[in-house]
């Protein structure tokens, strides 16, 4: 049971993406970011808790690292998206293009198997878009200069560059 509530911990992050979502979609912009905030909190004590409880030795059949796959490509990638087209951070004829790019890299670097090296550290741009949009956001530069920062970054998930992983 004890392994099933760190699962449910984990899972815990699908809700915190829908509610930073409806917040991006109702333009309530310092809502969605509290979700995003309140995921990472969660994304970054939710292995360390599986570990103490030996939640794959109670559960070898469920794998709990796709859970956390998933609830981290709603939160660092697909809400980020919705922020772009939202808040209109690039020209609104390149939306549809840069978040495209956003959506598609990320899919393809979180399924590198040396996504993540074992000296810690990510192998191409790791996909922080949550990051990168609220830096967007905060800055205020040209939506055309979003655009190309976006698109750049998306590029570099394929370049095997290594990032700091937290």
């Amino acid at each position: 049971m004890i392994a099933w509530l760190a699962h449910l911990y984990t899972a815990s992050g699908a809700v915190f993406a829908f509610l930073a979502a409806r917040a991006v979609i109702e333009f309530d912009y310092r809502a969605a970011f509290f979700w995003l905030g309140v995921q990472v909190v969660v994304d970054a004590t939710d292995g360390a808790l599986a570990r103490a409880l030996r939640v794959s030795d109670r559960l070898p059949w469920f794998n709990g690292a796709k859970l956390d796959d998933i609830i981290d490509y709603l939160t660092y990638v697909f809400v980020p998206a919705l922020f772009i087209w939202r808040a209109i951070l690039v020209p609104d004829s390149w939306i549809v293009y840069v978040t495209s790019a956003m959506l598609l890299s990320s899919a393809f670097g979180f399924n590198r198997n040396d996504a993540k090296t074992d000296d810690h550290f990510f192998t191409g741009f790791p996909s922080y878009w949550n990051i990168v949009v609220f830096y967007l956001m905060v800055l205020k530069l040209p939506d055309t200069v979003n655009g190309v920062i976006l698109l750049a970054l998306a590029a570099m998930v394929f370049v095997p560059l290594r990032y700091v992983y937290p």
